[in-house]
């Protein structure tokens, strides 16, 4: 086959005999089961020589390119060089521009800490130069390059990037392209950590390469999957996956050495505790690693001996293979293989007890991240150094250290362009910013500093979204327009492929939306953070804000009055969280739960000393906190908090601000209510309509008082001012097109649904309107695109203050949508509450409305006239679960 090569491009002229002579040495060198590819490599640069031979060069170029992407691209590096430069020499600028994107990839491996650099530098191109905005095989190509380098350096632009080639690929017609692109945006997604649309996104591009026969794609994917789960420790469920992958390569004779299957493997063995095996896979690795000269793949064969070694408690030999492996990747260049060794040696000189050893390897990790590039895991780095001067006691060093690591977070947040991508990075990043406020509250109680921390990060997106306003990304509403109208074609399905095949395309465009979300662009980066006196300022007298942060050892509260604040010490995050599992559990259970409610305000409000004097407590959650009704607690009295005080949360101090200015500043609606009820669900199609997107059949009934309840709200208002959507007219379409923007008061008795794994699903649900392209589900990524001046919305529906938690973020729900589309005041429910519970509290809440009282302390004394009237029969279950949140002031005098 050689000499076949040799005589076909002697016979084309197109380079002299002892250079033909010398590239088929080098192949002829390799070993058997990579000459395929490597054959290829060498005739595209040979090709390339020749311009009269371009179509030729091209077509050898692009298979060089396959073959690469498909085995080993840090092999061919060489041959894409010398491609670029014959090209060049040829006056081929578009090919030599493919040569040089696939050096390009062939040396990420190489040069890591340039990445940053030459991700700007294509950016850049990608802008700038009319090839490659013209040329779309070759944008997709640069898109492409890009998207592996950011991959390690940026997840946010990674996701861009792929999102781009994505769309490339399917105006192209490149199947192939369109499924490694899904894979990747998984990636981003994991990356981002959610679990369950990187599981959904590599799954569905994983059938798309098994459907294509795309043996690598299907062996990378398998390998994916398997890697998410080892890293949520299922390493049982992991099993399969990679058992699959390493099974289809020996299957597939050219697929080379699956080194990246193989340690994930071995890292599945290591979980499960098969020792010997994992040993005997680690053995193996190595052995091929160094005959082939894969430096990287050497250096991660000796981690996971590192690793089988410190499960076995064998720490002295983890550490001596972790000294071997970081002198393999210092002189190799591999800055961000290097970064992890020493990482993991930080984590092994702790259990160690070796706190100098421990503090030198952090360092040396963080140094080493910081030269990679990789922005993203340097405050994870720093983290774990400040962590290590805390345990000897050097508490302003780690002070700093944090405060370093907190500027870089808060770069990558107002770098990111989205409020799904800033809220990504505060999620991942949560804990550090909780530790830093634990080390200044416990150990330089400075109550200044502690709230600068914690504000950095609670409720950013959102005090972002209220501060400098937002925009509706390009697309955003014709996604959600072609979302409703084939969830409408959905419903009217008959055959089995006719479903599937909408499901499919529901699903690409759901995919379409986490990339370019209908959440919001930020109009502005830059952010001036409320100052700790301006919230002080805010508070009215009677009024105290608790802020808490959740942690272990200790919890914390940060207490702000108009008269100053304070820091409180509170149990532990695993005690305070074993407290409401029991509450909840028992309040859930429709029991009185006053044990549970005692044991559970002794540990949050009982050590709080402004707690038990003021009239009314703002309260800022933290965690599981999110899911507690504060004014459901019992005091040492017995009584219940609601009996003596008003409960008002806030997604954070800065947001309260930031609300009660809004109030004061905003303009009067010209009407007072906009109220829909009654909806008739069973003798509409909703149910099926529900059922296709897996909700549960028997929530979607009637709900016959909420007719009486939206009446009721109704005579609360003067004639005139009032617009009530009831029954049938109670469709999506006449709510949306409704001026909701005139309306003082927004109320919705319909059902609600949330969703914890994808807060933009959580919905509301009224009637479709097929002829306006609207299905009846009225969800959070809709919400905030309304327009409202409203001082108050009241969702009287199930479920609408509860969703994912997002570390310091907060909770994702119906509430904070409404929140961020310009309500001031949004009153919702923690639970299902049952109908006459709900009319009882809403006839109550609208009374004490009409005489000038507040949102909160109507709802309050709503709550109280319940206590007082039904007594012991009056069960937290049946009022707890309806709350308040925004702000504190502002009567809204319902006449």
């Amino acid at each position: 086959m050689i000499a076949v090569f040799q005589r076909r491009m002697t016979s084309l002229g197109l380079v002299a005999r002892s250079e033909c002579r010398t590239s088929c040495a080098r192949v002829s060198s390799t070993r058997p089961r990579f000459r395929s590819w490597r054959r290829i490599i060498v005739v595209a640069a040979c090709c390339s020589a020749v311009y009269a031979q371009q179509p030729k060069a091209t077509e050898f170029l692009a298979r060089a390119l396959h073959f690469a992407d498909l085995y080993n691209w840090s092999e061919a590096a060489p041959a894409f060089t010398q491609a670029e430069q014959l090209f060049s020499r040829a006056g081929d600028r578009r090919n030599a521009l493919y040569a040089k994107l696939g050096r390009i990839r062939s040396n990420i491996e190489r040069e890591q800490q340039a990445l940053p650099t030459v991700s700007a530098q294509l950016a850049e191109s990608l802008d700038d130069d009319p090839l490659l905005q013209n040329d779309r095989e070759l944008r997709m190509f640069c898109l492409i390059v890009k998207g592996d380098i950011d991959t390690e350096t940026n997840t946010g632009a990674m996701r861009r990037d792929w999102e781009q080639v994505r769309a490339l690929a399917e105006a192209l017609g490149d199947s192939k392209w369109q499924y490694r692109a899904l894979a990747q945006i998984g990636i981003a997604a994991f990356y981002d950590a959610d679990l369950e649309t990187a599981r959904k996104d590599v799954g569905a591009a994983l059938a798309a390469a098994t459907k294509a026969g795309d043996a690598g794609a299907q062996i990378r994917f398998l390998t994916m999957l398997a890697n998410g789960l080892v890293q949520a420790r299922q390493y049982q469920q992991a099993l399969p996956y990679i058992e699959g992958a390493l099974k289809l390569a020996k299957a597939t004779p050219d697929s080379g050495d699956q080194f990246t299957a193989e340690e994930t493997w071995t890292q599945v063995l290591i979980g499960l505790r098969q020792f010997d095996s994992a040993e005997h896979v680690i053995d193996q690795i190595l052995t091929r690693a160094r005959e082939t000269g894969r430096v990287s793949h050497e250096a991660a064969a000796l981690s996971l001996g590192a690793d089988l070694a410190d499960t076995r408690n064998e720490r002295e030999v983890a550490l001596t293979k972790l000294d071997q492996a970081i002198e393999l990747c210092r002189p190799a260049g591999l800055t961000r293989q290097l970064s992890e060794l020493q990482a993991r040696a930080t984590e092994i000189y702790r259990k160690d007890g070796d706190l100098q050893k421990a503090e030198r390897s952090a360092d040396l990790a963080a140094s080493s991240t910081q030269a990679s590039g990789n922005i993203w895991a340097l405050p994870q780095r720093l983290q774990a150094l400040a962590e290590v001067q805390i345990a000897q006691g050097r508490y302003a060093e780690a002070d700093r250290v944090y405060d370093r690591a907190e500027a870089f977070l808060d770069a990558m947040i107002g770098n990111e362009a989205t409020a799904m991508e800033k809220t990504a990075v505060i999620t991942a990043s949560s804990q550090i910013y909780s530790q830093h406020f634990a080390l200044v509250a416990e150990h330089f109680k400075d109550p200044q500093k502690a709230y600068s921390i914690i504000e950095q990060a609670r409720g950013r997106v959102s005090a972002d979204l209220l501060q400098a306003g937002f925009v509706a990304p390009p697309g955003a509403k014709g996604a959600e327009r072609t979302l409703s109208q084939l969830r409408l074609k959905l419903m009217s399905a008959r055959s089995t492929d006719e479903i599937r095949n909408l499901r499919d395309q529901i699903f690409m465009e759901e995919q379409s939306r986490w990339v370019t979300p209908g959440v919001s662009i930020l109009k502005a980066k830059s952010r001036e953070q409320i100052g700790l006196a301006q919230v002080q300022q805010a508070l009215p007298a009677a009024v105290t804000l608790i802020e808490f942060v959740v942690a272990d050892p200790s919890s914390y509260c940060l207490v702000i009055s108009r008269s100053g604040p304070s820091i409180v010490r509170l149990a532990s995050k695993s005690r305070i969280e074993s407290l409401i599992a029991a509450y909840l559990k028992a309040i859930k259970a429709k029991a009185p739960s006053a044990m549970q409610a005692r044991n559970l305000y002794d540990v949050l409000l009982g050590p709080v000393r402004e707690a038990r004097q003021k009239q009314t407590l703002i309260i800022v959650r933290d965690g599981q906190l999110n899911l507690v009704p504060f004014d459901g607690l019992r005091e040492p009295s017995g009584r219940y908090v609601v009996e003596a005080r008003t409960i008002i949360y806030s997604p954070s101090a800065s947001i309260f601000y930031l609300l009660s200015e809004q109030n004061q500043q905003a303009p009067r609606a010209p009407d007072a209510l906009l109220a829909v009820g009654g909806i008739p669900y069973s003798q509409s199609s909703m149910t099926k309509s529900g059922l296709t997107r897996g909700y549960d059949p028997s929530r979607f009934v009637d709900l016959p008082a909420s007719t009486d309840e939206v009446r009721i709200a109704q005579a609360a208002f003067p004639k005139g001012v009032t617009r009530l959507l009831l029954g049938a007219s109670g469709t999506e379409s006449a709510f949306k097109s409704a001026r909701l923007a005139e309306y003082r008061v927004i109320h919705l008795a319909v059902h609600g649904f949330a969703d914890s794994a994808f807060p933009d699903r959580a919905a509301l649900l009224l009637l479709s309107d097929p002829k306006a392209g609207e299905d009846g589900f009225l969800q959070a990524s809709e919400i905030v695109h309304l327009r409202l001046n409203a001082d108050l919305v009241v969702l009287s529906a199930c479920d609408t203050a509860v969703g994912p938690l997002e570390g310091q973020e907060g909770i994702a729900n119906l509430s904070r949508a409404f929140l961020l589309a310009g309500a001031r005041t949004v009153v919702s429910t923690l639970w299902q509450v049952d109908d006459d519970s709900s009319l009882f509290l809403m006839k109550h809440f609208y009374q004490h409305l009409s005489s000038t009282q507040s949102a909160a302390s109507a709802l309050t004394a709503a709550k109280r006239d319940m206590l007082r009237i039904f007594g012991q029969k009056a069960l937290p279950y049946e009022w707890a679960g309806v709350i308040v949140e925004g702000t504190a002031d502002g009567s809204l005098s319902a006449r």
